[in-house]
């Protein structure tokens, strides 16, 4: 009986690896992203200095990010925090010149 529990456990909690699991996509990171740092579509767009409706046509799979943007995008999901405050630098850096 031990054994039997012990094997639907596998079954249902597996291991996750490359072998069975999916890379998460783009507009997955763009609302983990969002819902971390507690922000609407419109703050987070001004913060990736993109237009609100671009941000929306990716999240709602319209359009996808060009390859540059997808590299913003992975380095914001991987520190959403710290990314925040640089990209909140730079934006500073631009009102006051």
């Amino acid at each position: 009986m031990a054994d039997s529990i012990a094997r639907q456990d596998e079954i249902d909690n597996p291991e996750w690896d490359d072998t069975n699991s999916r890379p998460v996509e783009d507009v997955e990171k763009l609302k983990v992203i969002r819902a971390m740092l507690m922000a609407s579509q419109s703050d987070f767009a001004a913060l990736l200095g993109i237009p609100v409706a671009t941000l929306r046509n990716w999240e709602q799979r319209r359009t996808e990010p060009d390859p540059i943007a997808r590299t913003l995008i992975d380095l914001v999901f991987d520190d959403p925090e710290g990314m925040r405050k640089r990209l909140e630098k730079r934006q500073d850096k631009r009102r006051a010149a």
